[in-house]
Protein backbone atom coordinates (compact mmCIF):
# COMPACT_ATOMS: atom_id res chain seq x y z
CA UNK A 1 0.00 0.00 0.00
CA UNK A 2 3.01 2.46 0.68
CA UNK A 3 4.84 1.92 -2.65
CA UNK A 4 1.08 2.48 -4.40
CA UNK A 5 0.38 5.83 -2.12
CA UNK A 6 4.26 6.68 -3.70
CA UNK A 7 3.17 5.81 -7.09
CA UNK A 8 0.40 7.72 -7.21
CA UNK A 9 2.08 10.96 -5.52
CA UNK A 10 5.04 10.88 -7.94
CA UNK A 11 2.15 10.61 -10.93
CA UNK A 12 0.70 13.60 -9.80
CA UNK A 13 3.50 15.79 -9.36
CA UNK A 14 4.79 14.47 -13.11
CA UNK A 15 1.58 15.53 -14.22
CA UNK A 16 1.67 18.96 -12.51
CA UNK A 17 5.14 19.65 -13.50
CA UNK A 18 3.82 18.83 -17.53
CA UNK A 19 1.22 21.29 -16.42
CA UNK A 20 2.90 24.12 -15.61
CA UNK A 21 5.42 26.57 -18.01
CA UNK A 22 8.86 27.21 -16.82
CA UNK A 23 9.70 30.39 -17.66
CA UNK A 24 12.94 32.44 -16.78
CA UNK A 25 13.46 36.24 -18.04
CA UNK A 26 15.79 38.95 -17.38
CA UNK A 27 14.45 42.41 -16.67
CA UNK A 28 16.17 46.08 -16.66
CA UNK A 29 14.43 48.51 -14.48
CA UNK A 30 14.07 51.97 -13.14
CA UNK A 31 11.74 54.10 -11.25
CA UNK A 32 10.93 56.80 -9.06
CA UNK A 33 11.82 55.95 -4.86
CA UNK A 34 11.28 58.43 -1.67
CA UNK A 35 10.42 57.87 1.52
CA UNK A 36 6.87 59.00 3.19
CA UNK A 37 5.86 59.14 7.46
CA UNK A 38 6.64 61.92 9.74
CA UNK A 39 10.31 61.48 9.99
CA UNK A 40 10.46 62.07 5.80
CA UNK A 41 10.77 65.55 4.82
CA UNK A 42 11.11 68.13 1.94
CA UNK A 43 13.60 70.15 3.44
CA UNK A 44 16.93 69.71 5.63
CA UNK A 45 19.87 71.35 6.50
CA UNK A 46 23.67 70.25 5.93
CA UNK A 47 26.34 69.86 9.35
CA UNK A 48 29.57 70.92 8.88
CA UNK A 49 31.65 67.96 11.00
CA UNK A 50 35.27 68.30 9.49
CA UNK A 51 37.17 69.61 6.51
CA UNK A 52 35.92 67.03 4.07
CA UNK A 53 32.84 65.77 2.66
CA UNK A 54 32.77 62.63 4.21
CA UNK A 55 32.77 64.15 7.89
CA UNK A 56 29.78 66.36 6.52
CA UNK A 57 26.41 65.17 6.81
CA UNK A 58 22.46 66.06 6.26
CA UNK A 59 20.68 66.58 9.51
CA UNK A 60 17.87 64.24 8.23
CA UNK A 61 18.73 62.56 4.93
CA UNK A 62 15.55 60.85 4.38
CA UNK A 63 13.63 62.79 2.13
CA UNK A 64 10.14 62.39 0.65
CA UNK A 65 11.11 63.97 -3.09
CA UNK A 66 11.50 61.36 -5.71
CA UNK A 67 14.65 60.44 -7.36
CA UNK A 68 15.74 58.33 -10.14
CA UNK A 69 16.38 54.76 -8.87
CA UNK A 70 17.55 51.80 -11.23
CA UNK A 71 18.33 47.89 -11.01
CA UNK A 72 18.31 44.57 -12.91
CA UNK A 73 16.07 41.45 -11.81
CA UNK A 74 16.49 37.48 -12.85
CA UNK A 75 13.08 35.94 -12.81
CA UNK A 76 11.59 32.50 -12.61
CA UNK A 77 8.45 31.19 -12.27
CA UNK A 78 6.01 28.31 -13.13
CA UNK A 79 2.50 29.04 -15.30
CA UNK A 80 0.13 26.79 -15.03
CA UNK A 81 -2.73 25.77 -17.68
CA UNK A 82 -4.84 27.80 -15.96
CA UNK A 83 -3.05 30.44 -15.59
CA UNK A 84 -1.93 30.58 -12.47
CA UNK A 85 1.48 31.85 -11.69
CA UNK A 86 4.27 31.51 -8.77
CA UNK A 87 7.60 32.61 -9.31
CA UNK A 88 10.30 35.02 -7.30
CA UNK A 89 12.40 37.65 -8.78
CA UNK A 90 16.16 38.26 -7.39
CA UNK A 91 18.21 41.51 -7.83
CA UNK A 92 20.30 44.15 -7.62
CA UNK A 93 18.55 48.02 -6.97
CA UNK A 94 20.28 51.18 -6.27
CA UNK A 95 17.15 53.27 -4.54
CA UNK A 96 17.53 56.95 -3.54
CA UNK A 97 15.55 59.95 -2.64
CA UNK A 98 15.94 63.46 -2.24
CA UNK A 99 15.38 66.17 -0.25
CA UNK A 100 16.25 70.35 -0.80
CA UNK A 101 18.56 72.07 1.44
CA UNK A 102 17.92 75.28 3.52
CA UNK A 103 20.92 76.13 5.58
CA UNK A 104 24.45 74.83 6.33
CA UNK A 105 25.38 75.03 9.78
CA UNK A 106 29.52 75.69 9.42
CA UNK A 107 32.53 74.16 12.23
CA UNK A 108 33.87 76.72 14.22
CA UNK A 109 37.16 76.42 16.29
CA UNK A 110 37.69 79.24 18.76
CA UNK A 111 40.84 79.76 21.06
CA UNK A 112 40.37 80.61 24.66
CA UNK A 113 42.91 81.84 27.26
CA UNK A 114 41.53 79.53 29.73
CA UNK A 115 44.20 77.45 30.85
CA UNK A 116 40.96 74.20 31.69
CA UNK A 117 39.54 75.02 28.92
CA UNK A 118 42.49 75.75 25.76
CA UNK A 119 40.09 74.61 23.22
CA UNK A 120 36.35 75.70 22.80
CA UNK A 121 34.82 73.38 20.36
CA UNK A 122 31.57 75.49 18.81
CA UNK A 123 30.13 72.88 15.94
CA UNK A 124 26.38 75.02 15.62
CA UNK A 125 27.38 78.84 14.50
CA UNK A 126 24.08 80.56 13.54
CA UNK A 127 22.89 78.50 10.16
CA UNK A 128 23.98 80.46 7.10
CA UNK A 129 21.09 80.35 4.25
CA UNK A 130 21.84 77.84 1.34
CA UNK A 131 20.38 76.53 -2.08
CA UNK A 132 21.19 72.46 -3.05
CA UNK A 133 19.98 69.24 -2.06
CA UNK A 134 20.89 65.52 -0.74
CA UNK A 135 20.45 62.29 -2.41
CA UNK A 136 20.55 59.62 0.08
CA UNK A 137 21.52 56.49 -2.29
CA UNK A 138 20.88 52.79 -0.84
CA UNK A 139 22.36 49.72 -2.21
CA UNK A 140 19.80 46.44 -1.58
CA UNK A 141 19.88 42.39 -3.03
CA UNK A 142 16.15 42.27 -3.75
CA UNK A 143 13.89 39.12 -3.02
CA UNK A 144 10.24 39.18 -4.28
CA UNK A 145 8.41 36.03 -4.10
CA UNK A 146 5.11 36.12 -5.81
CA UNK A 147 1.93 34.42 -6.63
CA UNK A 148 -0.43 35.68 -9.33
CA UNK A 149 -2.83 35.11 -12.57
CA UNK A 150 -2.30 35.34 -16.51
CA UNK A 151 -4.42 36.52 -18.48
CA UNK A 152 -4.21 35.76 -21.95
CA UNK A 153 -5.54 37.25 -25.06
CA UNK A 154 -4.70 36.29 -29.05
CA UNK A 155 -1.31 38.26 -29.35
CA UNK A 156 -0.20 39.03 -25.48
CA UNK A 157 0.07 37.96 -22.22
CA UNK A 158 -0.68 39.92 -18.85
CA UNK A 159 0.60 38.98 -16.14
CA UNK A 160 -0.84 40.51 -12.50
CA UNK A 161 1.59 39.74 -9.65
CA UNK A 162 0.89 41.11 -6.04
CA UNK A 163 4.10 39.86 -3.66
CA UNK A 164 6.42 41.00 -1.15
CA UNK A 165 10.37 42.59 -1.46
CA UNK A 166 12.49 41.76 0.84
CA UNK A 167 15.56 44.14 0.33
CA UNK A 168 18.42 43.34 2.05
CA UNK A 169 20.64 46.56 3.10
CA UNK A 170 24.40 46.42 1.60
CA UNK A 171 25.31 50.25 1.77
CA UNK A 172 23.76 53.72 2.21
CA UNK A 173 25.44 56.95 1.29
CA UNK A 174 24.24 60.90 1.50
CA UNK A 175 25.39 62.67 -1.00
CA UNK A 176 24.83 66.78 -0.70
CA UNK A 177 25.59 69.73 -2.30
CA UNK A 178 24.56 73.16 -1.06
CA UNK A 179 25.64 77.13 -2.07
CA UNK A 180 25.34 79.67 0.50
CA UNK A 181 24.60 82.90 -0.11
CA UNK A 182 28.23 84.01 -0.87
CA UNK A 183 28.50 81.44 -2.91
CA UNK A 184 30.77 79.32 -0.75
CA UNK A 185 29.74 75.32 -1.54
CA UNK A 186 29.54 72.22 1.14
CA UNK A 187 29.40 69.28 -0.13
CA UNK A 188 28.72 65.75 2.15
CA UNK A 189 29.83 62.37 1.08
CA UNK A 190 29.36 60.27 4.40
CA UNK A 191 28.97 56.76 4.85
CA UNK A 192 24.95 55.99 6.73
CA UNK A 193 24.90 53.19 8.69
CA UNK A 194 23.92 49.90 6.89
CA UNK A 195 20.31 49.76 5.91
CA UNK A 196 17.95 47.42 7.93
CA UNK A 197 16.04 44.95 5.73
CA UNK A 198 13.19 46.42 4.29
CA UNK A 199 10.21 44.62 3.40
CA UNK A 200 7.34 45.88 1.22
CA UNK A 201 4.34 45.08 0.34
CA UNK A 202 4.41 44.59 -3.36
CA UNK A 203 1.86 44.28 -6.82
CA UNK A 204 3.86 43.95 -9.71
CA UNK A 205 1.86 43.82 -13.87
CA UNK A 206 3.62 42.59 -17.12
CA UNK A 207 2.42 42.94 -20.32
CA UNK A 208 4.50 40.11 -22.78
CA UNK A 209 4.68 39.67 -26.34
CA UNK A 210 6.40 36.72 -28.00
CA UNK A 211 9.88 37.11 -25.42
CA UNK A 212 9.74 40.32 -24.80
CA UNK A 213 7.84 42.10 -22.25
CA UNK A 214 7.03 45.98 -20.34
CA UNK A 215 6.87 45.92 -16.62
CA UNK A 216 5.28 48.07 -13.81
CA UNK A 217 5.16 47.97 -10.18
CA UNK A 218 4.64 49.52 -7.20
CA UNK A 219 5.83 48.49 -3.66
CA UNK A 220 5.19 49.99 -0.39
CA UNK A 221 7.43 49.66 2.89
CA UNK A 222 6.55 48.15 6.23
CA UNK A 223 10.23 48.74 7.68
CA UNK A 224 10.34 51.45 9.68
CA UNK A 225 14.06 53.53 9.03
CA UNK A 226 13.90 55.86 12.00
CA UNK A 227 12.43 53.09 15.11
CA UNK A 228 15.53 53.46 16.90
CA UNK A 229 14.99 57.80 16.90
CA UNK A 230 14.45 58.82 20.15
CA UNK A 231 13.11 56.26 21.92
CA UNK A 232 12.38 58.45 24.81
CA UNK A 233 9.98 60.49 22.91
CA UNK A 234 6.26 60.32 22.53
CA UNK A 235 6.29 60.84 18.99
CA UNK A 236 6.30 57.55 17.01
CA UNK A 237 9.03 58.34 13.91
CA UNK A 238 8.50 56.99 10.87
CA UNK A 239 10.25 56.60 7.47
CA UNK A 240 9.08 54.10 5.09
CA UNK A 241 9.90 53.51 1.55
CA UNK A 242 7.94 54.18 -1.44
CA UNK A 243 8.90 52.70 -4.68
CA UNK A 244 7.71 52.42 -8.37
CA UNK A 245 9.19 51.09 -11.37
CA UNK A 246 9.16 50.55 -14.96
CA UNK A 247 10.93 48.33 -16.94
CA UNK A 248 11.99 45.82 -19.73
CA UNK A 249 12.17 42.31 -19.40
CA UNK A 250 13.48 39.78 -22.10
CA UNK A 251 12.13 35.66 -21.78
CA UNK A 252 15.32 33.25 -22.64
CA UNK A 253 12.46 30.20 -21.96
Amino acid sequence: MKKLYLSLLALFLASQLHAQKFELSFQANSGLFHYSGNSASSTSVIIQNGTTPKQNYTNNPYGNKNAFSYGADVQAQYVSKGGFITGIQAGYNILRSKTNITSVFPLEFELEESVLNPLYYAPFNPSLPAKGSTILQDQFINLNPYIGYRIKTKKINIDLMPGIDIGFGINSYDKGKATTTDGTVYETDYKEVKPLTDVRLKFGAAVLYKKWGVTASFAHGLTNYTKNLLNDSPIVYKAQSELLRFGISYRIF
